[in-house]
Order: C-alpha cells, then sequence, then structure tokens
C-alpha cells in the first residue's frame, strides 16, 4: 500500500467509526490540509466508496459538505472468518454454540486482563475499546450526555453469526463487566439492525486488580 493509498483506507476507516464527517473534520484528522483531503475524498467519491451531501446551515455562509460511506465501502473493513463462523451456526446445536461462545470470551479475556490492569476506570473503558479494534471491532468510545461512557464497535467482524444467535455478544458483554468492573448496558445491537453495537457502561463500586 503506498502513502495515497494508506491516507484514504484512513478516511475509510474515519468515516466508519464517525458515520459522516465534514471536510475540515476529515482535514483535521489526516493532519492536512482541506485541499489535499479533498483530492482524496474525491477520488474515493469517483470510485463509488463514499458519498457527499450538504449539511443544515444553522448561520451565515455556504452549508458545509459532509462525507460517508457507501455500502460499496464494506468490502474495505475486516471480515475476520464470516463464512467459518457462519457454518458454526448451521452445524453446532444450542448448547455447543454456547460452549464455544463461552470458551471464546474467556480466552479474550485471558488476553486482556492483564492489559487493563493498573488502569483506572476510563483508561480501562479507552484500552479495551482499543483492543477491541485490535479484534476487527473498530470500537470508539462515546462520552453519554448524563455521565458514564459507552464503548461503540463500528464494525462486527461476525455479523453474519451475531444477526443469527445472541451467544456471541451476551458472552462478549459479560466479559466486558467482568474487565470493567461496572455494569454495561447495550443500547443499539446488529442483531436488531443498528449498524453498530453500542455498550453503555457506568463506573459501579467493585474494583478490577
Amino acid at each position: 500500500m503506498n502513502f495515497v493509498d494508506s491516507r484514504r483506507e484512513i478516511i475509510l476507516a474515519f468515516l466508519k467509526t464517525r458515520g459522516h464527517a465534514s471536510l475540515g473534520e476529515v482535514a483535521a484528522h489526516l493532519e492536512v490540509s482541506k485541499q489535499a483531503a479533498l483530492k482524496h475524498l474525491e477520488a474515493l467519491e469517483s470510485d463509488g466508496l463514499t458519498t457527499v451531501a450538504h449539511a443544515q446551515s444553522h448561520g451565515r455562509g455556504r452549508p458545509e459538505n459532509v462525507y460517508s460511506l457507501t455500502p460499496a465501502a464494506a468490502e474495505h473493513f475486516p471480515h475476520a472468518h464470516r463464512e467459518l463462523a457462519a457454518d458454526l451456526v448451521e452445524f453446532l446445536n444450542e448448547e455447543q454454540l454456547q460452549r464455544f461462545f463461552e470458551r471464546r470470551a474467556a480466552r479474550l479475556e485471558a488476553e486482556y486482563a492483564p492489559r487493563l490492569a493498573g488502569l483506572d476506570f476510563e483508561a480501562r473503558v479507552r484500552e479495551l475499546a482499543r483492543l477491541a479494534t485490535e479484534h476487527g471491532h473498530m470500537a470508539e468510545v462515546v462520552e453519554l450526555p448524563g455521565g458514564g461512557l459507552a464503548i461503540r464497535h463500528c464494525n462486527c467482524p461476525i455479523q453474519d453469526v451475531a444477526v443469527r444467535t445472541p451467544l456471541p455478544c451476551k458472552n462478549e458483554q459479560e466479559m466486558y463487566e467482568r474487565l470493567l468492573g461496572a455494569p454495561v448496558e447495550r443500547s443499539t445491537w446488529v442483531r436488531e439492525a443498528a449498524s453498530d453495537c453500542t455498550y453503555q457502561v457506568k463506573e459501579g463500586s467493585k474494583q478490577v486488580g
């Protein structure tokens, strides 16, 4: 991948996480001028990967262009083992699936726990989002209006499975509660036709070592 391609991949990932962004926001994220960012965005639009619309203006001046991804852009993101995982749902019974996803969550928990040890609550949430991103979720931390934080998964690497069975998401939610020492509630879910999965976290009284 050359330098130009890497910049465009960064834009695609940024739009995937944000949902949409203005030219100024894309330029700031890339740390380049608006003119340079516009060239990349125009190339992505030409390839059918982004689309542009005019934002509603809340004051004087011209409305700003806002960019978002097209459905075709989905193929540029991780789809880790989707076909294999979908086969699991077809060929394993409910008890076997339960054991499989429990063991998967336990393996991830054993990997994550040492990297969260010693961190305060907010740092644990942010590190957990980063670890989830390493596993293909493209996660971001969102501050909730009423207090607390949320981890938003913008890309599900096993979405084909998640829409068929709640088991992987249920085990993931329980794993997050154990790792963060706090209640975790799911406010959006790909199984319910949402475009992301959001786990809302409120700091609890128990502490994680």
